[in-house]
């Protein structure tokens, strides 16, 4: 009889631990559907409803420094107007992956910002225009940047033995209505010719310009850099992670180009 209550008394033991371990796991469960219900509550009492449904069907990463990376379509939903600006982030700026905007250059482009008095320096008064003359043809390019100048000034020399001048409006109607000069020049796309500014003004000025490889024997183009790099917006993460030119190459340039170009 001793025996039998004593296996009676460790099953009752037994018992009771199993269904404490039952009651708290359940009482922890309970405590953080309760938790998280109220969290939810309280986020709404600062974001609209429409916002949060949005965040999360959005993908978002956080890089080293703990800065939230959204996807770009996220983005573009609020450029559109679609999702309204997040008024609680403590950030003046939202981020997103670069090329993950899902807007054409064009409707990218109607989104900008641009400070016109800021950029006012920038836009040239000169009464003079650079164009390549050959008085051997007779033939005269007029030099629009980034509009094949750079080969067409390269073929006037090499082809046509020209030379750059820099001439006035009024002396290129002489040469070409008095003088029968012929006048030549190239247009571009304005958007592709737009970005393919941006493109070489980025290239210019990144911190790869200010010591490297690249201008150690280009004195010049390094003057170059220190006068004009505190001209423009002062937007240093467009540079994160490229301090050198070989970051650069490694996410601008094609992988077979690189590949051809390693040495």
């Amino acid at each position: 009889m001793v025996r039998d209550y004593t296996m009676s008394t460790v099953c009752s033991g037994h018992r009771a631990v199993l269904a404490c371990l039952v009651i708290g796991t359940f009482a922890i469960s309970l405590s953080n559907v309760i938790i998280g219900h109220l969290a939810y509550n309280l986020s709404s009492l600062y974001q609209p409803e429409e916002f949060n449904r949005g965040l999360s069907t959005f993908e978002r990463i956080t890089n080293l420094d703990g800065e939230i990376i959204y996807d770009g379509e996220y983005i573009s939903h609020i450029l559109d107007g679609e999702l309204p600006f997040p008024v609680n982030n403590n950030l003046q700026r939202l981020k997103f992956r670069p090329g993950s905007l899902p807007l054409s250059s064009a409707q990218s482009l109607q989104k900008c910002y641009v400070n016109l008095t800021h950029y006012e320096y920038q836009v040239s008064n000169k009464t003079v225009m650079l164009a390549s003359v050959s008085d051997t043809h007779k033939l005269i390019y007029r030099n629009i940047p980034k509009s094949s100048s750079s080969t067409a000034r390269h073929a006037m020399k090499d082809f046509f033995d020209g030379n750059d001048r820099r001439v006035k409006h009024d002396e290129l109607e002489l040469a070409v209505h008095q003088l029968d000069y012929a006048l030549i020049s190239f247009v571009r796309d304005p958007l592709n010719r737009f970005y393919s500014s941006f493109d070489e003004s980025f290239f210019r000025l990144g911190p790869w310009m200010g010591s490297g490889p690249i201008v150690a024997d280009k004195p010049r183009v390094k003057k170059w850099y220190f006068e004009n790099k505190y001209k423009v917006e002062k937007y240093p993460y467009l540079y994160e992670g490229l301090p050198t030119i070989g970051h650069f190459r490694k996410v601008y340039c094609p992988p077979d180009v690189l590949a051809r170009n390693k040495n």
